[in-house]
C-alpha cells in the first residue's frame, strides 16, 4: 500500500537553474560594475584637472540633467525587463521586437521633448538655481535624456534576454573609459566648463551608438528587424510613463541634495558633496549589477505563475546583495577621511562627516532596493510613482532645512531619511500586494561577520599613519576578518555549493598544472 503524500512534506529543493543564472548573470554584472569603477575614477581625474570651481558647476549641472535623463527612456527601459522577459519565457521572438520598437519609439518621444525643454528654458532654470553661468552648459547637454535613455532601452532588452555581455562591453568597457578620453582631451586643449560637458555630452553619444551595434548583434536578428514597423502595445505607454515619473522623481531623492546645497551654500561645497557620494556609491552598487537580473527573474517568475519561486529568488539575490555591501559599507565608514585625501585630495578631507549618513543611505538601498522589482513586474508602475513622489516631496523641503540648519552635512541626513521612507514603503506595500519579502535569517550572518570587520579594521587603523599605508591594510585585515567570521557562522547551501565548485575547479587545475 502506497502511503498518501504528507502536506507537510519538505518543500522542493531549490532553483538550481535560477541559482545558477543569478549567479553567473550576477558575477557578469559584478565584473560590469568594477569597470564602471573607471567612471569614479575619471570623476576623481576630472576633480583634480579642472579644479573645484569648474567641477562643482560640473556636477551641479549634471544634477540637473539627471532628473531628466533618468527618465529620458520614458520608462521603456524598466518595461523592457517585463515584456522581453515574457517574451522571451514564452518563445516569442515576435513579442521581443515589438517590445524594444515601442521602447524605442517612446525613448525617442519623451528625451526628444526634455531635449527641446532644454535648450529653450536653459536660462531659467540657471536662474531658479541662482547659477547663470550654467545655461550654456545645460543646453549643450540637451541631447543626454536621448543618448542615455536610448542606450538604457537597448541594454534593458538584452538584459530581460538573459545577455549579459551587451552591458559588459559597452557600459563596463567603453562608457568609462570613452568618457575619461573626452574629459581629458578637453582639459588639454585648455577647455573650461564648456568644454567639459561637450566632452561629457560626446562620449554619451559615442556609447549609444557602440551599444546600439552591440545589442542588435546578441540578440537574433528577428528580435531586432524593422523596429520602426512594429505595432503599439496595449497598455505600454501607461505602464512605462509611471515609471518615468518615478524615475524622475527618484533622481530627485537622490539628486535634490546637491543642488540645493550649490544653491545655498555654492558650487565648492557641491564638489565636496559629490566627491563623498562619490566614494560611498560603491556599497549600493552590488544592487545596482543585480537589479535586472532580479528583474527578469520576477518577472519570469510571475509570468508562470510560480510564487515561491519568486520569494526564493529574492531572498536569495537579496542576501547576495547585503553580503557584499555590509562590508563595503563598514570600510568606507571607518576609512571616510582617508579614502577622501587619498582619492581628491587634503582639501577634501572637510566632507568626511558626510559619508556617515551618505554610507547609511546607499546600505538601506542596497538591502531593500531588489524589492521594488516585485512591484514593478506585477504591474504596479502608478504605485511606484505614487512611492517616489511621496520621497521626494519629502527630500526636497528636508534637504532645505537641514542644509540651512546643519551646512553640508544636513544634505547627507536628507537623503539618508529620504532614501529610508522610500524603501520602507516598498517593502510594506510588496508584502502588502504579493505576500513577499526579501528579509530571511540568514541575512543576520553578513551582517554579523560585517560588524566584526569593522571593529578589526578600526583596531588596525590606529596602527598606521600613512593613508596610503593604512587603506590597503585596513582593507585587507577587514576582508580578512569577514571571511573568516562568516565561515565560522556557516555559509548558508547555495553559498556552499559555490565555495565546493570553486575547490574542484581549483584543484583541477592544479592536478593539470603539476602533471605539465
Amino acid at each position: 500500500m502506497v502511503a498518501p503524500v504528507s502536506r507537510l512534506a519538505p518543500s522542493p529543493p531549490p532553483h538550481q537553474a535560477d541559482v545558477r543564472h543569478a549567479a553567473r548573470s550576477g558575477a557578469v554584472q559584478v565584473l560590469t560594475i568594477l569597470a564602471q569603477a573607471a567612471l569614479a575614477a575619471t570623476q576623481v581625474v576630472f576633480a583634480r584637472l579642472y579644479g573645484k570651481p569648474i567641477y562643482g558647476s560640473y556636477l551641479s549641472a549634471l544634477a540637473i540633467l539627471e532628473i531628466l535623463y533618468r527618465s529620458g527612456g520614458g520608462g521603456a527601459d524598466k518595461a523592457m525587463l517585463r515584456y522581453v522577459a515574457a517574451a522571451r519565457a514564452s518563445g516569442d521572438p515576435d513579442g521581443v521586437r515589438t517590445a524594444l520598437g515601442n521602447g524605442v519609439r517612446l525613448n525617442l518621444l519623451v528625451a526628444g521633448f526634455y531635449a527641446v525643454v532644454l535648450l529653450v528654458a536653459a536660462p531659467a532654470i540657471a536662474r531658479a538655481f541662482d547659477r547663470s553661468t550654467l545655461a550654456p552648459a545645460l543646453r549643450i547637454l540637451a541631447p543626454l535624456p536621448l543618448f542615455v535613455g536610448g542606450l538604457a532601452v537597448f541594454i534593458q532588452a538584452s538584459l530581460a534576454a538573459r545577455i549579459t555581455a551587451a552591458n559588459f562591453y559597452v557600459r563596463g568597457v567603453a562608457e568609462p573609459l570613452l568618457l575619461l578620453a573626452a574629459g581629458v582631451i578637453a582639459w588639454w586643449l585648455g577647455a573650461g566648463l564648456r568644454g567639459l560637458v561637450l566632452a561629457h555630452v560626446t562620449a554619451a553619444g559615442i556609447t549609444l551608438i557602440l551599444g546600439v551595434v552591440v545589442v542588435r548583434r546578441v540578440l537574433r536578428p528577428s528580435e531586432t528587424q524593422r523596429l520602426g514597423s512594429t505595432a503599439p502595445i496595449k497598455g505600454f505607454v501607461s505602464f512605462s510613463l509611471p515609471l518615468a515619473g518615478a524615475e524622475m522623481l527618484n533622481a530627485v531623492v537622490q539628486r535634490a541634495d546637491i543642488v540645493v546645497l550649490s544653491t545655498l551654500k555654492g558650487v565648492e561645497a557641491a564638489a565636496l558633496y559629490g566627491a563623498a557620494e562619490l566614494i560611498t556609491r560603491s556599497i549600493a552598487n552590488i544592487r545596482y549589477a543585480f537589479d535586472s537580473v532580479v528583474a527578469g527573474l520576477l518577472s519570469e517568475t510571475l509570468h508562470l505563475g510560480e510564487m515561491d519561486r519568486l520569494r526564493y529568488n529574492l531572498r536569495l539575490t537579496t542576501r547576495w546583495v547585503v553580503s557584499v555591501a555590509a562590508p563595503f559599507a563598514v570600510s568606507v565608514v571607518v576609512l571616510r577621511a582617508d579614502l577622501l585625501a587619498l582619492l581628491f585630495g587634503p582639501s577634501y578631507v572637510t566632507g568626511a562627516a558626510i559619508l556617515l549618513a551618505l554610507s547609511a543611505g546607499h546600505f538601506v538601498n542596497g538591502a531593500l532596493g531588489l524589492t521594488n522589482w516585485i512591484l514593478v513586474v506585477s504591474g504596479y508602475s502608478r504605485l511606484n510613482l505614487i512611492n517616489n513622489l511621496i520621497a521626494a516631496a519629502f527630500n526636497v523641503p528636508a534637504a532645505i532645512f537641514l542644509i540651512r540648519r546643519f551646512g553640508i552635512v544636513g544634505a547627507s541626513y536628507a537623503t539618508f531619511l529620504s532614501t529610508l521612507l522610500l524603501q520602507l514603503l516598498i517593502a510594506a506595500e510588496a508584502f502588502a500586494v504579493k505576500r513577499v519579502h526579501a528579509f530571511s535569517l540568514a541575512l543576520l550572518k553578513p551582517i554579523a561577520a560585517a560588524l566584526a570587520a569593522g571593529a578589526v579594521e578600526w583596531a588596525v587603523r590606529g596602527a598606521f599613519h600613512s593613508p596610503r599605508a593604512r587603506v590597503p591594510v585596513v582593507i585587507g585585515a577587514g576582508a580578512a576578518a569577514y571571511l573568516l567570521v562568516l565561515a565560522a557562522l556557516r555559509l548558508p547551501p547555495e553559498e556552499r555549493q559555490f565555495v565546493l565548485r570553486a575547490r574542484r575547479a581549483l584543484a583541477a587545475r592544479w592536478g593539470r598544472g603539476a602533471r605539465a
